[in-house]
């Protein structure tokens, strides 16, 4: 049986528009004559949201309808024609969200049918709670089959999985992938004598990484291949042990595809912090409480260093930080590092260790997601040091709505979190000054809100 197509949709992130917010319902109405999406502001609750039609697959209200106004159309858009419609309600009561409703004006269904494509309340969102997600595009994006087996021995829920999943399906087949000890180095290279990939690969120490690939490199450019030496590799080697031979191989040009999924930690030695962990994150070197010299622990007492723009600044063919929570964000970021065959393209991918953070098992994605929207962590791009954000936050959701999510940053008090917040505006602030001083030098609009 065929997998059901992918659709592009409307997604409406539940429970999280600001309080009083119906800028969504007035973009609505002004581009359809009257509001198809609600805004639901539950004060006694906390709770603040939209509501609008979800497109189903198999539409309720559809089957319902006694006139055949209702149609599933090849686009996914379950549209309605109002002509046909006599107003008998039935699709709203059959519908079990809410998704459809009788206007009061003319006595017939209104729903939403996604402004074909250019939906006007996903623009007018202040806060990226609504968004457009071209999901078709995605498919095509990621079309290569999974070059690893199932049921590796990562622990459920793994981010750096999934986003070595997501990168092999986006770059294909032929490619020679490069891994050092760390987490992922299960996934590229296998356990013992167990394969857990079809792509040839190698398997680095943590010191020499990019060395290595420059040499496959060069020989796979003198035999006349096309392939592609991508790495894939974590914090502790990118950012610490092995940030010489990558200096070293943006400076020359080298034209390798290097990922760094950063998990903030030495995850799979016990969790350790590494010079990318969060400031005041809880670590097994970084521990929060009193200390046997009476000396009160606090967490990581430093900010963490800035890979991605230093990358950056070394003026490599192309740097950009992605996110397992946005993956079409992701998908057009690795078509330009592909691209970029005149020198190193980085792509700095966030990937949260549930296990290492104190997180719930499928939590991941959701931190992920909340680190962007926090400003936590910026999704943006340089092309020979010119920026530009892919992924602008005008209105960042409270720091502490991140922080809640796991158990390393839970001890912060207002006070710790008023420091972290300074250094995550600081961050995200030199990231805006930099894609204003220095602007991206080619038209066109971001990838995702």
């Amino acid at each position: 049986m065929a997998p059901p197509a992918l659709r592009d949709t409307l997604c409406i992130e539940w429970g999280a528009c600001p309080p009083g917010c119906s800028d969504c319902v007035e973009a609505c109405a002004r581009a359809r004559g009257a509001p198809r999406i609600t805004a639901l502001h539950l004060a006694e609750v906390s709770f603040h949201g939209a509501l609008a039609c979800g497109q189903c697959g198999e539409p309720a209200c559809r089957d319902a309808c006694p006139t055949g106004a209702l149609v599933r159309e090849e686009s996914g858009v379950v549209r309605l024609d109002q002509e046909r419609c006599v107003g008998c309600g039935a699709c709203a009561v059959a519908c079990a969200w809410g998704g459809i409703a009788l206007e009061t004006a003319t006595g017939r269904a209104s729903k939403c049918d996604t402004c074909d494509g250019r939906p006007a309340c996903a623009a007018a969102c202040p806060t990226g709670a609504l968004r457009w997600v071209e999901t078709s595009a995605l498919a095509r994006r990621f079309g290569h089959p999974d070059p690893f087996t199932q049921g590796v021995n990562l622990c459920p829920g793994c981010a750096a999985e999934l986003g070595f999943r997501l990168a092999f399906r986006a770059i294909g087949p032929d490619a020679v992938v490069f891994a050092a000890p760390g987490c992922a180095c299960m996934l590229a290279c296998g356990l013992g004598t167990a394969a857990t990939t079809r792509l040839p690969s190698v398997m680095s120490l943590m010191t020499n990484v990019p060395s290595l690939m420059t040499g496959v490199a060069r020989q796979l450019r003198r035999s006349g291949a096309r392939t592609r030496a991508v790495a894939f590799v974590g914090d502790g080697t990118t950012a610490d042990v092995g940030f010489q031979p990558l200096s070293g191989a943006a400076e020359r040009g080298e034209p390798i595809v290097y990922i760094c999924y950063d998990n903030e930690g030495y995850m799979n030695t016990g969790v350790q912090r590494s010079s990318t962990t969060l400031q005041g994150a809880r670590t097994m070197t970084t521990p929060v409480g009193p200390g046997q010299s009476g000396k009160a622990h606090a967490g990581k007492t430093q900010a963490p260093k800035d890979v991605p723009v230093l990358m950056a600044m070394h003026g490599a063919a192309y740097v950009a930080t992605a996110s397992v929570s946005h993956p079409e964000d992701f998908a057009a970021k690795l078509e330009r590092a592909l691209a970029a065959e005149d020198g190193l393209a980085y792509i700095h991918l966030y990937a949260p260790c549930h296990v290492g953070w104190q997180a719930p098992m499928d939590a991941a994605v959701e931190i992920a997601r909340m680190a962007v929207l926090t400003r936590v962590f910026p999704l943006w791009e340089a092309r020979r040091g010119r920026f530009r954000m892919t992924h602008p936050i005008a209105h960042p959701r409270p720091l502490g709505d991140f922080a809640g999510l796991m158990g390393r940053l839970r001890h912060l008090d207002e006070d710790g979190l008023r420091a972290l917040g300074r250094t995550v505006e600081e961050r995200y602030s030199r990231v805006e000054a930099l894609c204003a001083a220095l602007p991206w030098d080619e038209p066109g609009g971001t990838h995702g809100r």
